[in-house]
Formats: structure tokens, sequence, C-alpha cells
């Protein structure tokens, strides 16, 4: 411990944050009164915490990306011991759920909520300026490896297919019963859902993108099944032409491998309204991560 202090008074969250930004300080004015017209969201798989490029400049190189983005909230996956240590660089909130899934935002997490399987997912309730939003961070399996399937060329079963990938589907709908009473009250707390559904979509799997697919339409059951519920792809909603703008977040770091759009950021409620959606799969030095980052920003409406 390098420094310790004593107070013999109860001190005020402005007090506390006071305190915390002369040693993080924030590069916003967090003052909750503020009204706020549009928020930045970043989806982020960082790879095994960012390690595999570096343990002591992996998660740095994380953080300046995420700086660069000028990104509100991240829900990130694969954290493993990385996220204070990014959460401090940009001086943000941050909720660590398990190893895996963890929340960063730039403004004061309110409130933690119920949520499913740890290692899954992590909801929380924010408060932005005025504005209340619900966030999701989740992480799917990968229950068939469908690209190296691609990649040599084996001829795979539709059917088989499908049904490996509705175990994706019902850990799925394990984090939207977690969600009922949020999704219940989303026209007037919208939610945001962001994360590695390590498939893809319905939505990118169609007749005009076959020649990219290895020849398959797929109609992926977790994009559909989202897509039932009332949420919005918001990369899709941007760009609705998958064969112009393929969206690809899996693999920046390997070009020559099936090349698929798997990492998304979802939304539900009258509140938000999508404004623009990108990838980012650069960096000045070394792209520290085996996932593009998806950079969604909304523009609050109905205040």
């Amino acid at each position: 411990i390098d420094d310790i202090s004593l107070y013999n008074t109860d001190l005020s969250s402005d007090q506390i944050r006071e305190i915390y930004n002369t040693y993080f300080p924030s590069e916003r004015d967090l003052t909750l009164s503020k009204t706020v017209d549009s928020l930045r969201v970043m989806t982020y798989n960082i790879w095994h915490g960012g390690n595999e490029t570096g343990k002591g400049i992996g998660y740095k190189r994380i953080a300046e990306i995420i700086k660069a983005s000028a990104a509100d909230i991240i829900t990130m996956q694969e954290t493993y011991g990385s996220g204070a240590r990014i959460a401090d660089e940009l001086g943000y909130y941050f909720y660590l759920r398990s190893s895996n899934i963890s929340i960063m935002s730039r403004y004061p997490i309110k409130e933690t909520l119920k949520s499913s399987m740890a290692f899954n997912n992590g909801n929380a309730l924010l408060e932005i300026g005025k504005q209340l939003v619900v966030v999701s961070s989740v992480w799917l399996n990968y229950p068939v490896d469908y690209w190296s399937e691609i990649d040599n060329g084996r001829q795979m079963n539709l059917k088989e297919w499908i049904e490996k990938q509705e175990g994706n589907r019902r850990t799925m709908e394990g984090i939207i019963q977690s969600l009922s009473p949020e999704i219940a009250a989303s026209n007037g707390v919208p939610i945001i859902l962001g994360g590695d559904f390590n498939s893809g979509s319905h939505l990118d799997w169609v007749e005009s993108v076959k020649d990219k697919n290895g020849g398959y339409v797929m109609p992926f059951p977790t994009s559909k099944y989202m897509e039932s519920l009332g949420f919005k792809d918001t990369f899709r909603e941007v760009y609705k032409d998958p064969k112009r703008f393929r969206g690809i977040t899996w693999t920046p770091i390997n070009p020559h491998t099936h090349q698929d759009r798997i990492d998304y950021i979802y939304f539900k409620g009258k509140g938000l309204k999508t404004l623009d959606s990108k990838v980012i799969d650069t960096h000045p030095v070394r792209y520290p991560s085996d996932h593009a980052a998806v950079l969604t920003t909304f523009l609050f409406i109905n205040q």
C-alpha cells in the first residue's frame, strides 16, 4: 500500500470521486445531471486479456484502441486479469463479472443486475447523464469449428450444424431470462447487449453471399432468436448489404482463414437510435487481439 488515509466522517459520492480522480483523472465530466445526446458502445474480445501479444504491453494496446475510439462503454470478453488495468488506463468504472466477462463505462454503474452464468454473461444498470441504460456483456461457446471445416474443404451436414448451434441459442435463452424484467421495461430503459457469439448471423449467411461462405446458406439459431425478440443488430441496421459490407470480426490476425462476423452489438427499446457502426481491427504497432472490436454510436431520443 503506497498511501492510506483515515476519515472520521462519511464521504459523499462527490468527495470519493474527487479523491479517485486525483489518482485516475477522467477525460470527461461525469456530472450526473448532464444531458447526454449520444453514446458510443464497443464490444471487444481481447484474447486472453491481451496477453497473447505481450503480457506487459498487450493490455496497453487494448486501452489505446479503446481511447482512440472514444468508446463510452465497453462490453468485454476474455478479460482474464487485465480488466482493472485497462479500466485504470481509461479512468473508467469497472464491473468484473468473471474472469471472462466485464463491463467498463465512462459513466457510473448504478447497479449490477441479475445475470445468467457468470462465465457467459454480466448485466448492469448504467447512469448516462439523466438517462438509465441496461448493458449486457455476453460470451457464447463455439460448438462447431465450421471455419476450419470450410478451410479444409470438408462437406458439412446443415442439419447437424444447426443442432450443434442450438446449444448457443439455449445459453442465450438463459441470458434473456435473467433480463426478463429489464426487457419488459425496455421502452423506458433501453437495453444494449454486446458480445462474442462465436457464430455467424442469419443476416450474413444468405444466398447472395454463398460464394464467400463456403457455398452455404445458414440460418444461425442464436441471431434468429435475437431478432424474434425485437433486438436490432446495429451493424446490419447501418449496412444492409452483407455482400458489400461484411463487417468481419474473425479474425484480423489470420486473413487466410475463413472470415466471418461473430461479434455483435444489439439493442432493444424506444429510447435509442443507431447512428453508426464500424469494425476496428488495427493498431499503429501491432493489433493485440484475434477478434476485431465493434463500435456502435447511438443517439438518445425522446428524452
